[in-house]
């Protein structure tokens, strides 16, 4: 089925796409004038190497001029080239690979052989998975350019920390593979985070403003409220999506709501109403319905949009709320673990207004956990990120606060972060 899902999707994917392709190629070709793909050297299934195809992104022989990897600010990637990899059109040629059957569109990346050199036995049980181009590293790794650009040595630092988590991840992935997983995978790689966020508020904000209907009707609507209701809907979810994206609710993960979301839900919801009477009362009911009407559906929007959101935070178990974090100048502290008590923790100096700490990052094996942010801060990636003189430079503290079961790791986070400029406390409770 696997085999396929990948024939069908990739030879339609590049008979709907031609004119994308196209266009890119003419983009590319105009820029710089050279080549349009680059191609590569990559390990696939059993250890065959093949040859990977992508859209060029970088300047010619850029391979010659460097080192492998790339990190943020690379100034060997073109204007164009960064458009394409924040979107991910440069790996539309390898629908090619797919549909030869070289690669599969979920599946371990593919490495340089120099890379899998570095392999462990049982590490280089990934290579009897066919590569993709997609996968569950790739999501939680989507901003390693940016947490390469401050590493002094960026090879050793991706051979000895991300290398072996994105094998982890993807061995995890074997697991439980089949088309379903697969196709969920595909759907988080296509659509960015804030388009789902913006979909979720559009369909809140639309039931919303039809269940105002029904309540101005007591449930009895009829075929003129509808039709009203078709009319005036752009004049009222756009601005309200609008303002909600100004206040900053398009930032984060909408799982987390806390009092300060709270607080900026209300003010986009209650401008959203002020500029819709306003409109109402200047076009005369032609772009806006009833004053009644707008009312209704300011409180059943604010309160469908708190519902949602606490039921995603409640899912994530996270349900303990959180204040806003004082920005003034304080002790900077980071912390390692985002379980029970290490959020408890985060909580305390977010809450304490005097306090002088301020947690300004978590760090956490698990990347699931990455580029959430509970209680509105953000959790960067595995503890190894410590490492990069970037992060050395943002913190004065690092607190572990590891689970009791696992003293080995515990153990070994200490003995990394020995020798760093910041101080490291172990949580009260924990082991020394």
């Amino acid at each position: 089925m696997k085999r396929a899902f990948d024939i069908v999707c990739s030879a339609a994917g590049l008979l709907a796409l031609w004119p994308v392709g196209l266009l890119i190629s003419l983009l590319i070709k105009i820029t710089d004038g050279g080549a349009i793909f680059y191609s590569q050297n990559r390990i696939g299934q059993f250890g065959k190497p093949f040859r990977i195809w992508k859209f060029r992104s970088m300047v010619v022989n850029a391979d010659k001029q460097g080192l492998q990897l790339t990190k943020a600010e690379d100034p060997r990637i073109t204007w164009i080239g960064r458009f394409l990899r924040r979107a991910k059109l440069d790996e539309l040629p390898q629908l090619w690979n797919v549909l030869v059957g070289n690669m599969s569109f979920v599946g371990p990346r593919p490495e340089m052989p120099n890379y899998v050199e570095h392999y462990t036995p049982a590490q280089r049980e990934i290579l009897k998975l066919m590569p993709g181009i997609t996968d569950m590293a790739t999501m939680m790794f989507r901003n390693e350019e940016s947490l390469l650009r401050g590493a002094g040595d960026v090879e050793a630092f991706y051979l000895r920390y991300c290398l072996p988590k994105k094998i982890e991840l993807n061995l995890q992935y074997a697991q439980r593979a089949n088309v379903l997983r697969d196709i969920w995978i595909i759907v988080q790689t296509i659509c960015p985070y804030w388009l789902g966020v913006l979909l979720v508020y559009a369909l809140t904000l639309t039931v919303s403003f039809g269940l105002a209907y029904q309540l101005r009707s007591d449930f009895h609507a009829d075929q003129n409220d509808y039709e009203e209701f078709r009319r005036y809907l752009p004049w009222i979810i756009f601005p309200q999506l609008m303002l909600l994206f100004w206040r900053g609710q398009l930032r984060g993960l909408i799982s987390y709501f806390s009092v300060p979301e709270l607080r900026q839900t209300v003010s986009a919801l209650g401008i959203a109403f002020l500029l819709q009477y306003g409109l109402c009362k200047f076009s005369q009911g032609r772009l806006e319905p009833t004053r009644n009407l707008l009312l209704i559906d300011l409180l059943v929007s604010f309160f469908a949009l708190c519902s949602v959101r606490l039921a995603l935070r409640f899912l994530r178990e996270h349900s303990a709320e959180s204040k806003a974090v004082n920005q003034a100048a304080r002790w900077r502290v980071a912390i390692v673990g985002t379980g029970e008590q290490a959020t408890n923790l985060a909580l305390g100096c977010v809450s304490s207004r005097g306090g002088h700490r301020r947690v300004v990052a978590f760090f956490d094996d698990n990347p699931r956990i990455w580029h959430k942010r509970p209680h509105d801060i953000p959790v960067i990636g595995m503890p190894e990120c410590l490492l990069n003189p970037e992060w050395q430079a943002k913190i004065d503290e690092v607190i572990v606060a590891l689970p009791e079961h696992n003293p080995g790791r515990l153990m070994e986070i200490r003995e990394m972060l020995k020798d760093q400029p910041f101080k490291v406390t172990v949580a009260a409770g924990l082991p020394l």
